[in-house]
């Protein structure tokens, strides 16, 4: 006994002038109350396709579907917008942070160029200090060293004899080798005198007659601070300067100029105006 078709079957086998396409509702209605039979391929896509069909005709689908995508897209956009804020709220933060940190840069350098100032300022002071306690003496350099010497009389003698001077042993204050004693007998360094005397006019006049001395081994210097032995130094070498000396513990240098301007004559406090030299 054959079994009974349902009524899509039929409808597929015997199709008339007068049967419509069965509804997706039917065909759903058919695989469920039907026989046991499973559907065939064929009648599944045919039912996924009269399902499709009628969704994609349905407007309250439509209207669904459309709310379904808007919500979609509104929740993306509020994710997108709250990254986008809260980026935004750190980059905030970390230019606020460097603000903070550039002005604390800035009070850092303002207060370690005050500090630079105030060092080089006190240390400016206090060279002029020892500077001027040195302006009674000068430096003789090129005087042979030997055991058991009489540097005073050695000094006396310079004076009287090379310099002109009426010298004796009141106006000196005190003499000694500067620096430590060399010991190498095959070369010995000949280590400078200092002299010390009692009086500013012996000393000016030592310092404004050693230009009797060019010829020989002896040199007279005025007795400079070591800031000022290295500015006085520095100038010497400076590429601008033609010619630097040193007059009462100050250092002074002959500016060199390549636009045809008059050589000049430029006093420096430290080695920084030295430094910044232009013409």
């Amino acid at each position: 006994m054959a079994k009974p078709l349902t009524r899509s079957q039929a409808l597929k086998e015997s199709p008339g002038p007068n049967l419509e396409r069965p509804e997706p509702s039917d065909m759903v209605e058919d695989l469920l109350d039907g026989p046991s039979i499973p559907p065939s391929p064929r009648d599944m896509v045919e039912l996924v396709d009269c399902i499709v069909q009628e969704l994609t005709e349905s407007e309250s689908f439509k209207a669904v579907l459309q709310s379904c995508i808007d919500k979609a897209i509104s929740r993306k956009l509020s994710n997108i917008t709250e990254q986008i804020v809260k980026q935004e709220t750190q980059l905030f933060d970390l230019k606020q942070d460097l603000k903070l940190k550039s002005g604390n840069l800035q009070s850092l350098t303002e207060g370690y160029d005050w500090l630079r100032e105030e060092m080089e300022r006190c240390q400016r002071i206090t060279n002029d200090l020892d500077q001027a306690s040195r302006r009674d003496s000068i430096r003789l350099f090129g005087i042979k060293e030997s055991e058991n010497e009489d540097l005073e009389k050695m000094v006396i003698d310079l004076g009287k004899e090379k310099l002109d001077l009426d010298l004796n042993a009141d106006d000196i204050d005190k003499t000694y080798r500067v620096g430590p004693k060399h010991n190498n007998s095959d070369s010995p360094k000949v280590r400078g005198v200092l002299v010390k005397f009692r009086s500013l006019k012996v000393r000016d006049g030592f310092l404004r007659n050693r230009r009797k001395l060019k010829g020989t081994r002896t040199v007279i210097k005025e007795d400079l601070t070591r800031l000022n032995q290295q500015l006085l130094q520095k100038a010497r070498d400076h590429q601008q300067t033609e010619n630097a000396w040193s007059k009462d513990g100050r250092v002074f240098a002959l500016i060199k100029t390549t636009d045809g301007r008059k050589s000049f004559v430029k006093r420096f406090n430290n080695i920084r105006e030295l430094d910044r030299l232009t013409l």
